[in-house]
């Protein structure tokens, strides 16, 4: 199940200004309050409810409320920041 707007505020903060996920529940492995990611092939990843995504997409979930068709990486630089 694709993960909803609503759900990520739940489960994760993000800050405009620096870019970091938050997380805002603890869990197994997880401690509240943690940066939330790991790094894959370059993109920063983030695990929520054993499904993967990518940092960038969930930034524009978390802020547009809607998922994206395709994000342009203008720099090529595929960290959030």
């Amino acid at each position: 199940m694709i993960v909803t707007q609503a759900k990520l505020k739940e489960a994760l903060s993000y800050n405009v200004e620096t870019g970091v996920f938050t997380w805002n529940i603890s869990k197994v492995g997880v401690k509240k309050g943690s940066r939330a990611e790991c790094a894959g092939r370059g993109y920063v990843l983030i695990r929520i409810n054993d499904q993967l995504y990518r940092a960038h997409r969930l930034v524009w979930l978390y802020v547009y409320g809607v998922w994206p068709n395709t994000i342009d990486h203008i720099n090529h630089d595929r960290r959030v920041l």
